[in-house]
């Protein structure tokens, strides 16, 4: 069926308000993945219709809704140890140029997803300036999505999400699922207890 002129403009203005609020770009062509992905949302409110879906948010809604509608539209691709030439040059370079000589520093991963850049941030740290010797340090890892920032916060991931680690990281940083939750690995929480998880909007 052919996309109606309307709706056209309704994906438009999805599209248009999605970069306005924090810089998400949907390039046309995405229209099954918004409509697909703000069903949810349509149903919650009673909307049979993309179009009294953008009505509503046309008169202003609240930005509780508005939060909702960030979530549905987020991709939040992400790894352990993605682009691992960054953590390198963060222990080996970064850090050592910018500290001269003070002991305590924090780190900001912004734009974390589901956790797994911020807590390998933290994994490096651990490795190379160490609690005991003294090193005070703490990230602050943000995103836009709060859907994503839950998950984050609980630090549960499947088996095969590790599989970028070196396999001693798997037992010295989490612990190993039981019963239900076999399958599964957990961040210890001397980890998560160095991480701060925050909303915050990029833009």
């Amino acid at each position: 069926m052919a996309t109606q002129p309307e709706q056209i403009n309704d994906y438009a203005f999805i599209i248009n308000l999605i970069y306005a609020r924090c810089r998400i770009r949907l390039h046309e062509g995405k229209e099954h993945l918004i409509k697909a992905r703000l069903g949810k949302r349509m149903r919650h409110h009673g909307f049979e219709t993309l179009s009294q879906y953008c009505d509503y948010l046309r008169r202003g809604c609240d930005e509780v809704e508005l939060t909702h509608l960030v979530d549905a539209l987020t991709t939040n691709y992400t790894q352990f140890l993605r682009e691992r030439e960054h953590f390198d040059f963060l222990v080996g370079t970064a850090l050592p140029t910018v500290l001269a000589g003070r002991r305590r520093f924090r780190v900001w991963s912004a734009a974390c997803a589901t956790g797994e850049e911020a807590y390998s941030v933290a994994f490096y740290l651990w490795e190379h300036f160490p609690l005991m010797a003294e090193w005070d340090w703490q990230v602050l890892a943000t995103d836009v999505s709060t859907n994503a920032l839950t998950r984050a916060r609980q630090g549960v991931y499947r088996e095969e999400r590790l599989r970028s680690l070196p396999p001693a990281w798997w037992r010295k940083y989490f612990q190993k699922g039981q019963q239900s939750w076999e399958g599964h690995y957990r961040i210890k929480p001397a980890v998560r207890e160095r991480i701060r998880f925050e909303q915050i909007n990029l833009l």
